[in-house]
């Protein structure tokens, strides 16, 4: 099974509102079979964030097309990706872009200082913290990552909420995109994929 970010941009339609109880069933019910595994909402609910689970690429599309907004014609603009890239892209330095104040360019990131998201952030995940972000990536609960740690669920509460507060942003499923590289997506940003 692959884990994707979904990030969606809804229209601006009164029929969004009308069909919204029947949007939050279907993916009510995609939790509890364990195919949604975070969601959140961006933008004063003009969009949303999703992180799936699916065994192929095909089989995603079919779940994002049973949705009633996609069936509605109420989504805007779709943009997948396979959180493993994400991770991946995310623990690369940017090219050309120093991972620290006088470093070279297209260095490692020294132990300790990984570079937050977006290029207007100052601050920068401690070591630790890029671990728990990582292990929140993966789809792990905070007290499966306490586990990990041998440490209480209120200290990975607290790692958690400083992450939030260096990426500038307030949900789990926000994480993805704000570690790719910036704030979320605008309208007219996103691209769709398949």
């Amino acid at each position: 099974m692959v884990r994707y970010s979904v990030d969606r941009e809804f229209r601006d339609d009164d029929r969004l509102r009308l069909t919204r109880p029947a949007h939050c069933a279907y993916w009510r019910r995609m939790s509890r079979l364990g195919v949604l595994v975070h969601s959140g909402s961006w933008r004063e609910g003009c969009g949303e964030i999703l992180v799936v689970e699916a065994a192929t690429r095909s089989e995603l599309q079919q779940v994002l097309g049973e949705d009633p907004y996609v069936q509605e014609h109420l989504v805007l603009e779709t943009r997948i990706r396979a959180l493993e890239a994400l991770v991946e892209a995310a623990e690369q330095p940017a090219a050309g872009v120093p991972d620290r104040p006088g470093a070279r360019t297209g260095t490692r990131p020294v132990p300790g200082e990984v570079p937050a998201a977006g290029p207007e952030s100052h601050d920068r995940l401690s070591a630790h913290e890029w671990r728990v972000a990582r292990m929140m990536l993966a789809g792990l609960t905070n007290r499966q990552i306490a586990e990990h740690f041998a440490v209480s669920p209120r200290a990975v509460e607290q790692h958690i909420t400083r992450i939030y507060r260096k990426l500038s942003i307030s949900r789990r499923a926000q994480l993805a995109v704000a570690i790719q590289g910036g704030d979320l997506p605008r309208a007219g940003e996103l691209a769709a994929t398949g």
